[in-house]
Protein backbone atom coordinates (compact mmCIF):
# COMPACT_ATOMS: atom_id res chain seq x y z
CA UNK A 1 0.00 0.00 0.00
CA UNK A 2 2.95 2.61 0.64
CA UNK A 3 4.33 1.91 -2.44
CA UNK A 4 0.69 2.16 -4.47
CA UNK A 5 0.68 5.55 -2.39
CA UNK A 6 3.90 6.79 -4.45
CA UNK A 7 2.58 5.77 -7.54
CA UNK A 8 -0.82 7.44 -6.78
CA UNK A 9 0.97 11.05 -6.45
CA UNK A 10 2.37 13.29 -9.19
CA UNK A 11 5.88 12.81 -7.81
CA UNK A 12 8.09 10.68 -6.28
CA UNK A 13 8.56 11.15 -2.49
CA UNK A 14 12.19 9.45 -1.42
CA UNK A 15 11.17 8.54 1.86
CA UNK A 16 8.03 6.74 1.02
CA UNK A 17 9.80 5.00 -1.27
CA UNK A 18 12.26 3.83 0.74
CA UNK A 19 9.32 3.19 3.30
CA UNK A 20 7.74 0.90 1.03
CA UNK A 21 10.77 -1.26 -0.25
CA UNK A 22 11.87 -2.07 3.28
CA UNK A 23 7.94 -3.30 4.56
CA UNK A 24 7.99 -5.37 1.64
CA UNK A 25 11.62 -6.65 2.33
CA UNK A 26 10.51 -7.07 6.07
CA UNK A 27 7.17 -9.22 4.44
CA UNK A 28 9.71 -11.20 2.09
CA UNK A 29 11.59 -12.23 5.13
CA UNK A 30 8.30 -13.52 7.17
CA UNK A 31 7.69 -15.56 4.43
CA UNK A 32 10.53 -16.90 3.83
CA UNK A 33 11.07 -17.59 7.46
CA UNK A 34 7.88 -19.02 7.81
CA UNK A 35 9.00 -21.88 4.72
CA UNK A 36 12.60 -22.20 6.07
CA UNK A 37 13.41 -25.07 8.03
CA UNK A 38 16.88 -23.56 9.86
CA UNK A 39 16.52 -20.50 11.36
CA UNK A 40 13.36 -19.84 9.99
CA UNK A 41 12.15 -17.76 13.49
CA UNK A 42 15.27 -15.78 13.14
CA UNK A 43 14.05 -14.65 9.37
CA UNK A 44 10.45 -14.19 10.46
CA UNK A 45 11.45 -11.92 13.90
CA UNK A 46 14.07 -9.86 11.82
CA UNK A 47 11.07 -9.16 9.11
CA UNK A 48 8.48 -8.75 11.67
CA UNK A 49 10.92 -6.02 13.43
CA UNK A 50 11.33 -4.21 10.36
CA UNK A 51 7.77 -3.86 9.61
CA UNK A 52 7.25 -2.55 13.13
CA UNK A 53 9.86 0.02 13.02
CA UNK A 54 8.81 1.26 9.82
CA UNK A 55 5.48 1.47 10.53
CA UNK A 56 6.03 3.53 13.50
CA UNK A 57 8.70 5.60 12.27
CA UNK A 58 6.17 6.71 9.23
CA UNK A 59 3.44 6.97 11.41
CA UNK A 60 5.55 9.64 14.26
CA UNK A 61 7.53 11.27 11.41
CA UNK A 62 6.24 14.47 10.19
CA UNK A 63 5.84 14.44 6.74
CA UNK A 64 5.96 10.41 6.68
CA UNK A 65 3.30 8.54 5.06
CA UNK A 66 0.75 8.05 7.64
CA UNK A 67 -2.53 6.99 8.09
CA UNK A 68 -3.79 3.66 6.96
CA UNK A 69 -0.07 2.19 5.31
CA UNK A 70 1.35 2.76 8.24
CA UNK A 71 -0.80 1.26 10.37
CA UNK A 72 -0.66 -1.72 7.96
CA UNK A 73 2.91 -2.34 7.96
CA UNK A 74 2.41 -1.80 12.27
CA UNK A 75 0.09 -4.54 12.21
CA UNK A 76 1.86 -6.59 9.92
CA UNK A 77 5.02 -6.65 12.28
CA UNK A 78 2.57 -7.45 15.01
CA UNK A 79 1.28 -10.78 13.23
CA UNK A 80 4.66 -11.48 12.16
CA UNK A 81 5.68 -11.54 15.86
CA UNK A 82 2.74 -13.36 16.86
CA UNK A 83 3.25 -15.88 14.17
CA UNK A 84 7.26 -16.33 14.83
Amino acid sequence: MILLNVQSKAGVDLITLIAGIGVLYGSYLIYRGKTSILFGWGKTRLGALINLAIGVLTLLIPGGVGGTPSILAILSGILGFLSA
